[in-house]
């Protein structure tokens, strides 16, 4: 078995320097660090992170709770996380609640969720993970976490009003409003909303940002041709027919999301127009579906591994700090994706 001792002989630095570099720790160069890692990972060593856990009151573990790895958000955001606490040799830890699985979109309602969040947490706090992150599948106020607990916490695509904790979400009000900006400098004057459920913070930020977007151009959204669906694509497809059966002037669709954005799709389809030449559409998301729609859909890109890097990075720090490090609330903005579906008007 490769010993620490050998594996600083090979890099010519001390075996101090080699364990600050497995403990996280930044008092090397970036260049050394690198070299340390990659002979690390070439000889396979494996530290005892139990065994130097009890020495140091550290485990190097990360206790990762997951509403649901099937939501199409988790994956990206806990690639994110994972590869983030490897830089600094920090093992992860995975709780999948399987909310959604279990109990569909209306998990929240059932009595068994806070008592597998609580379950959750108990299993981490009982082999002493150096600190936990909560992935939510969508962004809602977390209410559910002990407001007492002694370990760093952060939620990660949702907020709290629990205090101790810092959050990252997306930037729903900006990247919508940049979206609908684009819109605006295409010429269109007149824009639809396919929207989420009425009462999701996802939905009422979002119109936020149009609607604000509007408002600095000296236009408005007529509140008649905002349609609300449910995130799925057959909403999208009926949404699509009341907002052509309103009569109401308009010449590009937001989807709030890419699913219902494919369901507009397929409405136009079935009347016998065309996205893009007849009616401009973007969505949300940028989910894979969104490059393969005829023609491909212009998006907001929301960046799931780096909202998992910045919940790591923050974690980390309230790990590695020897002072009380203040919460953060982080919001990332979106990025657009321009593709085909949005027609120029003069």
């Amino acid at each position: 078995m490769v010993t620490l001792k050998e594996i600083a002989e090979r890099c010519s630095v001390s075996i101090a320097t080699v364990s600050n570099i497995l403990n996280g720790k930044q008092n090397v160069s970036e260049s050394t660090r690198k070299r340390i890692l990659q002979v690390i990972k070439e000889t396979g060593y494996k530290p005892n992170y139990m065994a130097r856990g009890l020495r140091a009151s550290k485990t190097h573990s990360i206790g990762l709770i997951l509403d649901d790895l099937t939501e199409f958000s988790s994956p990206g955001i806990v690639d994110g996380i994972m590869s983030h606490f490897e830089e600094y040799n920090y093992k992860t830890i995975i709780e999948n609640l399987r909310f959604y699985s279990k109990w569909g979109t209306k998990w929240y309602q059932n009595e068994g969720y806070r008592e597998s969040v609580s379950s959750a947490i108990e299993e981490f706090l009982a082999i002493k993970v150096d600190g936990i992150i909560y992935v939510a599948g969508h962004s809602r106020d977390i209410n559910c976490i002990p407001s007492d607990l002694n370990i760093p916490f952060v939620i990660s695509y949702a907020f709290t009003d629990v205090p101790g904790i810092s959050t990252v979400e997306i930037d729903d009000v900006k990247s919508a409003s940049n979206m609908t900006q684009y819109l605006i400098k295409n010429g269109h004057k007149s824009i639809a909303v396919v929207a989420g459920k009425k009462d999701n913070i996802h939905t009422v930020r979002r119109l936020e940002g149009i609607k604000q977007a509007a408002a600095e151009n000296g236009l408005k959204i007529d509140d008649e041709i905002i349609v609300y669906g449910d995130w799925m694509s057959d909403s999208g497809y009926n949404a699509c027919r009341v907002i052509f059966n309103s009569k109401k002037e308009f010449s590009a669709i937001f989807c709030l999301n890419d699913l219902m954005a494919a369901g507009v799709y397929s409405y136009l389809n079935e009347i016998g127009k065309t996205p893009q030449k007849d009616v401009s559409i973007v969505g949300f998301d940028n989910r894979t579906l969104s490059r393969y729609l005829k023609p491909s859909l212009t998006t907001m890109e929301i960046p799931l591994v780096e909202i998992g890097k910045k919940s790591a990075e923050l974690l980390l720090n309230q790990i590695e700090s020897d002072k009380d490090v203040a919460t953060q609330k982080y919001f990332v903005p979106c990025n657009l994706i321009e593709r085909n579906s949005v027609r120029y008007i003069k």
